[in-house]
């Protein structure tokens, strides 16, 4: 027994927009607390941890300790792509399939085939940390959408007054991009020791789709250290990007 009921299906047709950019396929993990995922792409660059607790959803039910649903993104989101801006999600199992459903002005179902994926639990990764900055998920999408433009790498400098600089740099022509996220731009800035951190500018562009509905975004780092982009959304749930420094 497998059922979701999600008020908001924008909310999800965003993140999974984002998802499937990475992944091609995955395992959903649902559990009597909520449902979550974690995977790393075929590169082994990027791991995704998604986790929605059972509090957000207007009904939640889940069988036993745990449900596991395979899916391929790609073919998800194209479905979640037809939600409507004031749609709801409901999503439930039945056979072999994965039950999509939008409620607005009437209903409208999809079958999703389900994959047959081995549900393995990768461990969180133990990073230290000395740069986190939390922002507006706007202040996020507005700053990668311009670096995006020259740059085919990124890379965050902290300073000890609690500045943040985010260089774009590009091979053609040697173009190059400074932004400067000053103190009350962000909500939060804790610096532990100025660092500065290079990562491949295309991951973060694939992170603006979900950034469109995320409430808070918060980025930690450490030079030659992976950097983690956490994205907070309403009632609890988040999408973190765990991705990996550029190598020169």
């Amino acid at each position: 027994m497998f059922k979701l009921h999600f008020k908001d299906a924008t909310i999800w047709r965003n993140m999974i927009a984002s998802v499937e950019k990475i992944l091609d396929e995955g395992v959903f993990a649902a559990t009597p607390d909520g449902i979550s995922l974690r995977a790393l792409d075929t590169s082994h660059v990027v791991m995704i941890d998604i986790f929605y607790p059972r509090e957000a959803f207007i009904e939640y039910e889940v069988e036993g300790e745990r449900v596991d649903v395979g899916i391929s993104f790609s073919v998800l989101s194209k479905i979640l792509r037809r939600a409507g801006k004031n749609d709801e999600l409901v999503l439930g199992v039945e056979g072999n399939n994965l039950l999509v459903e939008f409620r607005g002005r009437g209903s409208r179902l999809f079958k999703v085939p389900l994959i047959n994926l081995v549900y393995e639990k990768l461990p969180e990764p133990r990073i230290a940390f000395t740069v986190k900055a939390k922002m507006l998920g706007s202040i996020f999408r507005d700053t990668i959408n311009v670096v995006k433009l020259v740059a085919d790498s990124i890379t965050f400098k902290a300073f000890e007054d609690k500045r943040l600089l985010i260089q774009g740099e590009g091979d053609i022509a040697s173009t190059e991009i400074e932004l400067s996220l000053e103190a009350q731009t962000l909500l939060e800035m804790e610096v532990e020791s100025p660092d500065s951190a290079k990562y491949s500018v295309e991951y973060f562009t694939y992170m603006t789709s979900a950034s469109r509905v995320a409430d808070i975004i918060t980025i930690q780092y450490a030079e030659e250290a992976p950097i983690k982009v956490d994205l907070e959304y309403t009632g609890g749930g988040r999408l973190t990007f765990y991705v990996s420094p550029r190598a020169e």
